[in-house]
């Protein structure tokens, strides 16, 4: 069981894998690890879909109305700073959020009009990087890339 969970309170064993991984790199940065920063991490995992910070909230206050936005953008903050989620901007003024530990390395596709996002790999484009990144003797640790434009249902919808 992950410190801080509801006594008898378990998760499928591939988010507690998870948890137990975040909340022991939390600890070594020197953070308490709470129950309502572990309710924010769990509800970050638990969905493959792209979230804001307010949708987190009240996927956490579902669970305890106790849990106030500061808590969220602040765990949120961490949690991207030690890389286990990533920001996306949308180009809406907000972001968009979605954990990345245990997932493959993905970019995106940023609809303008509805706002979906598109998630692609495409290993051409990862070989290109790769090789602009050794022609000037750049060391890549990470990347992100978005493009961009408008989807496939609204190029046909008026």
């Amino acid at each position: 069981m992950v410190d801080g969970a509801a006594e008898g309170e378990t998760y499928p064993a591939e988010i507690e894998s998870e948890l137990k991984t975040v909340e022991q790199e939390m600890r070594r940065r020197g953070y308490r690890w709470t129950s309502q920063r572990l309710l924010v991490v769990k509800a970050a995992f638990s969905t493959h879909a792209h979230f804001t910070a307010d949708e987190l909230l009240v996927l956490c206050q579902e669970e305890d109305l106790s849990v106030s936005r500061a808590t969220v953008y602040r765990m949120l903050s961490m949690l991207e700073d030690a890389g286990f989620v990533e920001g996306l901007d949308t180009g809406e003024g907000g972001r968009r959020f979605e954990h990345t530990l245990g997932h493959d390395h993905h970019d995106h596709m940023v609809c303008t009009k509805c706002g979906r996002i598109i998630e692609f790999f495409d290993q051409e484009l990862e070989r290109r990087q790769t090789q602009s990144a050794e022609r000037v003797g750049f060391q890549i640790q990470s990347h992100s890339l978005k493009l961009f434009g408008v989807c496939r249902e609204c190029q046909t919808s008026p």
